[in-house]
């Protein structure tokens, strides 16, 4: 079985991919393989961390419980949340132009394997 690091660079090296990170609930980085120089590893964890929860409770308000995968589309970029089976959350920061589309059908349809390795 391939090392959970080796994955998600894998994953992060995908030509509509610019990044990933695997963090914990608490906000702490579990694993990067985020470019060097253009994103603030331990703020993104702990704002992602945040978000996620608030999501949750937002999820849960709205009674379609909590909320699996949220997609921040900016004017800049995009980046995906996916909540692991694990309880950590998966940040897959999308390359500009990238297929948005194609990410969020491979993190529905390879999700759970990754989710092994964490």
């Amino acid at each position: 079985m391939p090392a959970r690091h080796d994955v998600l660079v894998a994953l992060a090296n995908r030509p509509d991919a610019a990044g990933a990170l695997v963090l914990s609930d608490e906000g702490l980085v579990i694993d990067s393989a985020l470019p060097r120089g253009g994103v603030d590893v331990d703020a993104a964890a702990a704002l992602a961390a945040t978000a996620q929860r608030a999501l949750a409770g937002l999820g849960e308000a709205l009674r379609h419980g909590p909320a699996r995968e949220v997609v921040v589309d900016g004017r800049d970029g995009a980046a995906i949340l996916h909540r692991l089976p694990s309880g950590a959350t998966l940040l897959l920061i999308a390359a500009p132009g990238g297929d948005l589309g194609g990410l969020l059908h491979d993190l529905r349809r390879h999700g759970s394997a990754f989710a092994e390795l964490v």
